[in-house]
């Protein structure tokens, strides 16, 4: 057995704008290896379909590594529920799974429906909308907020707290709006254990027993990442998918014509696009041998599942979107085993319910020309931008 010399980093600023061919050559031709990140840090990647279904449910690689949560924190979000392993991750997580069922998230869809439609609306009258910003990320907040039925009066400033975090452009202030959204979700947990409600945050809580070992802040932690993870994550998988559906008009016109076409569109777009190039950073609890390389105890592991959803091996002409396409909700996107994000039929629908809705109120809309702007890292990517014209003249 080898372990092989660390490569150089391969990810530089232009990764987040189109990471497949790089990621492809690495799957040909080193599907295990070692790299340095942007930050000169030894990391494995595994970029394999099969390996990167494998690892996803090995126990011997650990999202947590040797970081004790135990002790003080100076935040409840400073651990989130991806940093736990099972069983204590297993025990939280239960705690959303039943209200997140794609029976249950059904019900919210007339939601969804009402929060998109509010927001489409005084858009029309403008000569170019920037979809990420006055739609995508709201329309994914709004809906969450819905499901946790917050007060519209408080909902400006908790936006603001939420929106500063992820481009992290001033760190200085997303760390006061993350101290402020922290602040919130104690309160708002205190509150609804006092006079619980008929929302999703209220169910958790009822759910909770303190006896099962799980605290209240991890409790407060999982609501308010429920919230965050919704703002981001979803919105970007709108932002993308439309994006490549404006851009294809023969599939944007089977999408109108036949709206049961949705759903299998909408699996087809998380494959081709997801907004993770990577599953959350795990780390070898014990060495690990794949073929001829051992992983070193202690190693850092990233799966890449922006690999894994296009390896030949498992989708005939993965570079290709199909809107057709046999086994696309196979997809690596929302991972496997303990770690399935629970909010994935959540996304799902709200992705279907977005493509929906502008395609059916602007039905001329289209791409701005220009360049796409992206951002993003290793481990997130997406759009900051997403210019259209809602009704473009003819």
């Amino acid at each position: 057995m080898t372990t092989p010399k660390t490569r150089p980093s391969p990810f530089d600023k232009s990764f987040p704008r189109d990471p497949y061919p790089l990621l492809a050559g690495y799957r040909e031709q080193c599907p295990v290896t070692q790299v340095l990140t942007p930050r000169g840090r030894p990391v494995w990647i595994f970029t394999r379909d099969a390996d990167v279904r494998a690892a996803l449910t090995d126990t011997r690689l650990s999202t947590q590594g040797d970081r004790d949560h135990s002790g003080p924190r100076r935040r409840t979000l400073d651990v989130s529920l991806v940093m736990y392993d099972p069983p204590h991750h297993t025990t939280i997580k239960r705690l959303a799974t039943p209200w997140f069922t794609p029976q249950r998230v059904e019900k919210y869809r007339p939601v969804a429906e009402a929060v998109a439609a509010r927001l489409l609306e005084p858009l029309a009258s403008r000569p170019v909308v920037d979809l990420m910003t006055d739609f995508a990320h709201p329309f994914s907040f709004q809906v969450m907020c819905e499901l946790f039925d917050l007060d519209h009066a408080v909902r400006g400033e908790l936006y603001t707290w939420v929106a500063s975090v992820f481009p992290m452009l001033d760190r200085e202030a997303a760390d006061a709006n993350m101290d402020g959204l922290d602040a919130f979700f104690q309160d708002l947990t205190r509150r609804r254990l006092e006079a619980p409600g008929d929302d999703v945050l209220s169910a958790i809580l009822r759910a909770w027993d303190p006896a099962s070992g799980v605290e209240e802040r991890e409790v407060v932690s999982l609501g308010a990442s429920l919230l965050l993870a919704a703002y981001e994550t979803t919105a970007q998988v709108i932002g993308m998918s439309i994006r490549d559906l404006l851009t294809r008009p023969e599939d944007l016109a089977t999408l109108r014509a036949c709206p049961h076409a949705v759903p299998n569109a909408v699996d087809e777009l998380l494959r081709y696009h997801p907004p993770g190039p990577f599953a959350t950073l795990r780390y070898a609890t014990e060495d690990i041998h794949m073929g001829d390389d051992v992983i070193p105890a202690g190693s850092r592991v990233l799966l890449s599942i922006a690999a894994a959803n296009r390896d030949p091996r498992r989708y005939p002409d993965p570079d290709r979107f199909d809107l057709n396409r046999s086994g696309a909700a196979k997809h690596v996107t929302f991972g496997l085993g303990p770690h399935y994000c629970p909010g994935a039929p959540l996304a799902r629908m709200e992705l279907g319910v977005a493509i929906s809705a502008v395609l059916g109120r602007f039905p001329g809309v289209a791409l701005v020309p220009g360049p796409t702007h992206w951002r993003g890292n290793i481990l997130s990517r997406g759009l900051s931008k997403l210019l259209v014209n809602p009704e473009p003249l003819r």
